[in-house]
């Protein structure tokens, strides 16, 4: 029986498994960090095979950040948490504010079309008007933004 990648703690089984997981989708080096760890590989092993990856291409935070950014903003949520999301997934502060600076986002619109996804009809009433408020802060949108959006109704005359 062949021996499990994991028992077998050397760079060359830790960078099969990180590529592995680079393949799926993009990984922050802070992640692959993570899964690796788990999988029984020593810090000094992870950090040169990290390094080696990066240097090689294979493995980048800043296309990390804006895969995740494009994702993030497909399913509706904001400049506020999706800042968040990508510094919990250890992604440096300077790269998430250039990746952020580039990203051709209009946030607003962004938020419009997450009231008419998330509602089936226009507000009738303050407490509507409040609720979707609300709901577009829990997504990470400004408060400009979210007293904004929640009066939009795609239908409704200017």
């Amino acid at each position: 029986m062949r021996p499990s990648l994991a028992l077998v703690n050397t760079s060359a089984a830790a960078e099969k498994i990180a590529l592995g997981l680079l393949t799926r989708r993009e990984h922050s080096a802070f992640e692959l960090k993570q899964k690796l760890s788990l999988r029984g590989f020593g810090s000094d092993v992870i950090d040169a095979v990290i390094e080696r990856l990066a240097a090689q291409g294979w493995q980048s935070d800043s296309r990390y950040a804006d895969a995740y950014l494009r994702m993030r903003v497909a399913r509706g949520y904001g400049l506020m948490a999706i800042r968040a999301e990508l510094r919990q997934r250890g992604v440096a502060s300077a790269c998430v504010a250039e990746v952020i600076a580039e990203a051709d986002v209009d946030w607003l619109a962004c938020a419009q079309r997450q009231v008419a996804r998330h509602y089936q009809q226009p507000a009738d009433d303050r407490a509507a008007l409040l609720h979707r408020y609300r709901h577009l802060l829990n997504r990470g949108f400004s408060p400009e933004q979210a007293r904004e959006a929640s009066a939009f109704w795609p239908d409704a005359p200017p």
